[in-house]
């Protein structure tokens, strides 16, 4: 039985030699492993925007839009300034704008041309129409009927 109880007590020796061993392992190597594998970024908010930026989904941060922009409705974009149509657009701030003319200061529903607004402009650059009228614009540069 002597025998019996001393491998017993050995093997709880061990055992707790072994824990204490794999407790000082831990304690000295995982702080730094996970450190290794560990990183964050700020987290932002669509909204949290200002108004000359878009929130990049690709990035998760605001990224700043391009000469005479502002953010779309969305904040997911960029869209020219009133008075200004599209020339060019792929996307984000990659869109480019051009000054109407003075004499055709609002665009086309989608931004594409410079139009004259007899009964003038929304906040938007688009063009007011009075009740009982319809805004109609033609694809020629520069075209527009009020009927």
């Amino acid at each position: 039985m002597a025998t019996r109880g001393g491998a017993v007590v050995a093997m709880a020796a061990l055992s707790l030699l072994s824990a204490r061993a794999v407790t000082a392992f831990l304690l000295l190597f995982l702080p730094r492993f996970l450190q290794a594998q560990t990183f964050s970024f700020p987290f932002q908010q669509p909204e949290k925007c200002d108004n000359n930026q878009y929130f990049d989904i690709s990035a998760l941060s605001c990224v700043p839009c391009g000469a005479n922009q502002r953010q779309d409705a969305l904040g997911t974009s960029c869209v020219c300034l009133p008075g200004f149509q599209m020339i060019s657009n792929n996307g984000g701030p990659a869109i480019i704008c051009k000054k109407c003319p003075e004499n055709m200061k609002g665009v086309t529903e989608d931004g594409w041309n410079c139009i004259s607004c007899p009964s003038g402009l929304t906040a938007e650059g688009k063009c007011h129409c009075p009740i009982g009228h319809i805004l109609g614009s033609h694809s020629c540069p520069g075209w527009s009927v009020v009927v």
